[in-house]
């Protein structure tokens, strides 16, 4: 072969391979814009899902917290609706217009087969508390209605989470 030959082989081969590699930089570029593409859609997918979930998560905050201090203003009222019942009670009891009273035992021992007849015609001797007692009682009481109240204030506030945010509870 001579150079006179090989040269326009060589040259065609080189021009060949030239359009070749031009050609496959061509689809390379092609195939990363159609990934750069699908990357932008899916971000931007993910952004917009993201955004709803947030925005539904800020709603659920603010329904419960609303229903939260709804039930903390309702706590609040049955708290002073107590109280006020109980001052009322025991300025009763201290002007005389409730009298408290407790079974007395009489010493005697009785059946325990009394029948409910008999039983409802038998005069009980009773004592009568004092008004410091009397107050102290309902005092005791009235604590015991208030750490009711806070736990089934506690309870509700418990289940409306729950249910704002459809936990799932065993």
């Amino acid at each position: 072969m001579t150079a006179t030959t090989w040269r326009p082989l060589v040259a065609v081969l080189l021009c060949g391979a030239l359009v070749g590699w031009t050609a496959q930089g061509w689809r390379k570029d092609a195939s990363i814009a159609a990934l750069q593409r699908a990357a932008a859609t899916a971000k931007t997918t993910a952004a917009t899902a993201l955004a709803q979930a947030t925005t539904r998560v800020l709603t659920l905050e603010r329904a419960a917290g609303t229903a939260l201090a709804q039930r903390a203003d309702h706590l609040t009222q049955e708290q002073t609706h107590a109280k006020t019942e109980r001052d009322r009670f025991n300025a009763d009891v201290r002007s005389g217009a409730v009298r408290l009273s407790i079974p007395v035992a009489s010493g005697q021992c009785t059946a325990t087969a009394d029948s409910a007849p008999a039983a409802s015609h038998r005069i009980e001797a009773r004592a009568e508390l004092d008004a410091a007692t009397a107050a102290a009682l309902d005092a005791i009481a009235g604590d015991g209605d208030d750490a009711t109240r806070q736990l089934n204030a506690c309870i509700d506030a418990y289940n409306t989470v729950r249910d704002t945010y459809h936990v799932q509870t065993e």
